[in-house]
């Protein structure tokens, strides 16, 4: 006889909903919504005419067509009052200024008669003034870097030249020169590029090679051995006009706040955060799965992401700005913000996580599949069995097991342990529908307090933005706060009175049996595992009120202004914090709480070496440490960096190819050779392609220009200004950089040097007689034959010398994912709460969490560079590697999610330590289990072969051993009480998880092996 339906209406009734603040106001805010909406809708549908075409007047063309302008003009009015549309009218006006250096005689007066004039122009294009002040503080910074780097390496070669010309060696000179300052020197520009990683830096880094490159190339003074201070000066006075153009557009014209940004990217993320926690816990309440693939959510989910990626960026700029208007003080609180913003974004994917493990779960349940009657026992073969779960085969469903367990336990003396096969097919029963009626039996006891906590946060977050407001004196109620700490704690009382309430109505629902008992602690286990989740979501926005109302208790209190951090005397420790790492005031658990006995113990070997070491260890210490310098990608990328610069610069040192070198601007060349450059191949050749494609939009442009204006000074301006606007438009707008910066790199070469032309004196140079009749064309061949040359001399250098792939940089990055979440798996934090009960126990420490969210980027950014990797063999594999990357984070989600569970319960009571030892020995079977498969994963990678001899069932055997001992000690115990005070909670979390970390697992395994036969078994290019 199967298991009989649990009786619903047995059972209490539904409880009220939990007076909490905000929620009557929202809720019948919503009810007031929705009927209206519904009689609208009703009404509508009918009073609506039959013949609805026919009675409709249609709109005349030119009503039609003044209502499609009348559109028009209102999103371009709305597009010129954004951010981007204010940083490309700034843009273009820091290019129009930079243009007058060429174009205004007294500003070209004033660099003296030579032709590359338009570099000022060219500089405002890289050096663009579309920043806050934050940013172009450290903007500011790095060009003056940049400016003393390259004076460092533009005069000190001009000595070094000199030496060797009095020596009469000038050959040995030019050799010196090639090696030291452009390939160490250039080199050390795409070391610092790469190893910083900063778009500041690659810009400052652009303007230092630009300058140095027009005098160690172009002007002749190193090649003839002699000091040209008038050609350094000249240059040098072009790189500071163009850094002050964009500097007095920057903070002149519409001036950036970076901490209102960060304010306002804040207040979008709360925001974000906020509708999808509302989305999250009403879907989990209404077992709506499909709310959570909605526009809604979605739109959130990306604005969130967005957010979330600029945070850094932001703090930094805003680090600057504090710094420089002396109230570094108060940058603790932007500090701490970003800190809860981060935090908020991981227990939010640890809610969503814990949702899908829900419907999951209610899909296909965990605990149970099938069950027998313990009454049909007698009618199997006994087989004896030396400990549970042995004499089954490894595909054995945890039934077996569980009867096994159970009868081995409590059989009668006369009949032996056995193991009970499956029950015919008329007694089964689907699982599915009974654990979700008692899912939807919890539902109905927690949902009003779960629902109601839901309405609070929300009500709270919608003041907490007001409060984050960009353009608002922060000012918060101070019941908003003891609302938030009142609705927590009755939401707790509610839980633990709930689920107390609930296993004493067991017996009336009719749950009898163990397959009953199982589907009831499922159901109670999910529901747990989000209420988990949710308060600790609860208590990060309870985070949030006291970092706002220290801010505003700070606000009232009057400013002072210190620049204490210019007293570097004094400062023997940071007054301020690397802003991923911060302890903040609260959160659920302090970056102070990470595991800091890892890193001792690592130095503890270090002081127990004598101090006095013998120089054979250390000449190995060195070498070892030269060996991973130099075998470092970046240190790889400096040096061919460095090569293919000194080569593409030699013509400029032999007598014989100088002449050619010049006549065809190789000094162009060499400066695209230095912007194409990237660390992966990937990355070069998408920049290869938008700067080909830039430079020949950039050359049709320059002809069409140059014949409708001329050599006229105002035509020129006023259309280069135009040309700014909207390759502007595409770099910042659209994020197509390198191929508006190479438009506008072009149209500077051909249009601006052939006006330099017509207004050079006439007695002067080469020019001579040549300001009538100048060939635009010619010249504007010769500016795109020389930006050509350097992309494709970049690109064959990236693919030639020591090539970095991007998708072997992605698989490497991934194998380096996997290994970490193994190492995760091998602390096993849950024995840990055995053996230090009072020590904080994490799977994945802060610090480590940080490190792991960093690889995931770092995974979609390697992701975007393979796409342009073109290989013969196959294709790149996008979708496949995207599947892979959303499993792992998903994993990784999923270890977050049992952490918060980890920091929401105190120390292990005696009941949880009873626990944790009886099923010590499943859990550590289950864990090894899990990291071989990690290793096979790794292992698959690395050589390039579809994974084999994975047994998936056997896994989940382990997962259905630790379950059956889970059953067996729940019997044992007799307890009856509420899973949150027997301590059950933790363990059916742990199984939970790692039943869903199983099934990405098994996912990324069939990508893997799609992967790995599709490209022919070969990936290890």
């Amino acid at each position: 006889m199967p298991p009989s339906a649990p009786s619903w209406d047995s059972g209490p009734p539904p409880r009220p909903e939990a007076p909490f603040l905000f929620t009557d106001r929202q809720h019948n805010q919503n009810e007031r919504d929705i009927s209206h909406s519904e009689i609208r809708s009703h009404n509508r549908n009918e009073q609506e005419p039959f013949l609805n075409d026919f009675n409709t007047e249609r709109p005349s063309p030119v009503a039609r067509r003044a209502t499609d302008w009348s559109y028009l003009w209102c999103r371009i009015r709305q597009f010129l009052t954004s951010d981007d549309g204010i940083g490309v009218f700034k843009c273009s006006l820091a290019y129009f200024l930079g243009s007058l250096a060429t174009l205004v005689p007294a500003v070209s007066a004033l660099l003296g008669p030579q032709e590359g004039k338009h570099i000022v122009a060219t500089i405002t294009v890289y050096f663009h003034p579309a920043r806050s002040k934050g940013s172009m503080y450290k903007a500011l910074v790095c060009a003056c870097l940049a400016f003393l780097y390259a004076a460092f390496v533009s005069l000190t070669s001009m000595y070094v030249t000199i030496i060797f010309q009095r020596l009469h060696m000038i050959e040995m000179g030019h050799a010196l020169v090639l090696i030291l300052f452009i390939g160490v020197g250039f080199g050390l520009l795409g070391w610092t590029k790469q190893k910083m990683g900063d778009p500041l830096v690659n810009v400052a880094c652009s303007l230092a090679s630009l300058t140095s490159i027009i005098v160690l190339t172009k002007e002749g003074a190193v090649q003839r051995g002699d000091v040209s201070l008038d050609k350094v000066s000249q240059v040098l006075l072009m790189l500071l006009m163009g850094i002050g153009a964009t500097v007095t557009v920057s903070f002149l014209v519409l001036p950036v706040s970076a901490s209102k940004k960060l304010r306002s990217n804040l207040t979008l993320l709360n925001e974000s955060a906020a509708t999808m926690q509302s989305i999250i816990t009403e879907a989990f309440l209404q077992r709506a799965e499909q709310d959570l693939q909605g526009r809604v959510f979605m739109s959130s989910s990306a604005d969130l992401k967005k957010a979330h990626q600029q945070l850094d960026k932001l703090l930094q700029e805003t680090r600057f700005e504090y710094y420089v208007a002396g109230t570094e003080k108060e940058l603790i609180f932007e500090e701490q913000l970003v800190r809860w913003a981060r935090d908020i974004t991981h227990n939010l994917g640890a809610l969503h996580s814990s949702a899908l493990l829900a419907f999951e779960t209610l899909r296909q349940p965990k605990f149970i599949n099938y069950c027998s009657e313990p009454s049909e026992a007698d009618s199997i073969t006994p087989a004896p069995i030396d400990r549970p779960g042995e004499g089954l085969p490894t595909d054995a469903s945890l039934p077996q097991l569980l009867d096994a367990r159970i009868l081995e336990e409590y059989s009668p003396a006369s009949i032996p342990p056995v193991a009970s096969a499956v029950t015919a097919d008329k007694h089964k029963v689907p699982d599915q529908t009974l654990v979700a009626e008692i899912f939807d039996y919890f539902i109905n006891q927690i949902g009003p307090s779960m629902r109601s906590l839901g309405h609070t946060l929300t009500n709270i977050s919608a003041e907490a933005l007001s409060t984050l407001a960009p353009d608002k004196k922060p000012f918060l109620d101070p019941r908003v706060h003891v609302a938030l700490s009142r609705a927590i704690e009755e939401y707790q009382k509610a839980q633990v009175e709930v689920f107390s309430h609930l296993h004493q109505d067991k017996e009336k629902m009719h749950i009898q049996t163990p397959k009953g008992d199982a589907c009831f602690d499922e159901a109670a286990a999910i529901c747990a595992y989000f209420s988990h989740s949710l308060l600790k979501f609860s208590e990060q926005l309870k985070g949030l009120l006291s970092i706002l109302h220290n801010l505003q208790a700070a606000d009232d209190l009057p400013r002072k202004r210190s620049w204490k951090w210019m007293h570097f005397w004094h400062l023997h420790h940071p007054s301020s914090y690397n802003g991923r790492y911060l302890n903040p005031v609260s959160s659920g658990h302090s970056f102070m709480e990470e595991d800091i006995g890892q890193p001792m113990e690592m130095l503890e070997p270090l002081e127990r070496q004598p101090r006095v070491r013998s120089i054979r260890l250390v000449i190995d210490c060195c070498i070892q440490r030269c060996r991973d310098f130099f075998g470092q990608d970046e240190t790889k990328f400096a040096v061919k960096v460095g090569a293919g610069a000194l080569l593409y610069a030699l013509p400029s040192f032999v007598s014989f190819t100088r002449p050619f070198y010049l006549y065809w601007k190789g000094e162009w060349g060499l400066v695209s050779y230095m912007l194409v450059c990237s660390m992966t191949i990937g990355a070069s050749n998408t920049t290869g392609y938008a700067r080909f494609l830039g430079t020949l939009v950039g050359a049709l442009c320059s002809i069409t220009v140059w014949y409708v204006a001329g050599s006229n000074a105002l035509g020129l301006a006023c259309l280069g200004f135009f040309m700014a606007t909207w390759t502007f438009y595409i770099s910042l707008f659209k994020g197509q950089g390198p191929l508006g910066r190479f438009i506008m790199l072009t149209y500077n070469l051909s249009v601006l040097y052939t006006f330099s032309l017509s207004q050079s004196d006439g007695n002067n140079g080469p020019n001579k007689g040549k300001r009538e009749g100048l060939d635009i064309t010619k010249i504007t061949l010769h500016r795109v034959g020389a930006v050509l040359s350097g992309c494709i001399w970049g690109i064959i250098i990236t693919r030639s010398i020591w090539p970095i792939s991007a998708r072997r940089k992605l698989r490497t990055t991934l194998k380096i994912v996997w290994l970490r979440l193994g190492r995760i798996w091998e602390s096993d934090p849950l024995t840990k709460r055995l053996t230090s009960p009072g020590a904080s126990t994490l799977y994945m420490a802060p610090n480590e969490q940080l490190r792991t969210e960093d690889l995931l980027s770092d995974l979609e950014s390697l992701r975007s560079s393979a796409r342009y990797e073109f290989e013969l063999n196959a294709p790149f594999p996008d979708a496949t590697y995207g599947r892979i990357i959303q499993h792992t984070r998903s994993i990784v989600n999923a270890l977050h999610a049992l952490d918060l569970q980890l920091l929401s319960i105190g120390p292990p009571s005696p009941q949880e330590a009873s626990i944790l030892r009886h099923t010590q020995r499943e859990r550590q079977t289950l864990s090894t289990h899990i990291n071989h498969l990690l290793q096979v994963l790794t292992t698959s990678i690395t050589l390039g072969r579809p994974p084999d001899n994975i047994n998936i069932p056997k896994v989940r055997l382990a997962r259905d051993q630790l379950l059956a001992s889970l059953f067996i000690h729940h019997r044992e115990e007799g307890s009856s009480g509420s899973i949150l005070e027997d301590g059950y909670s933790l363990l059916y979390a742990y199984v939970l998880v790692n039943d869903q970390i199983i099934n990405k697992m098994a996912d990324i395994m069939a990508d893997v092996g799609r992967l790995l036969t599709d490209v022919g078994g070969n990936i290890t290019d």
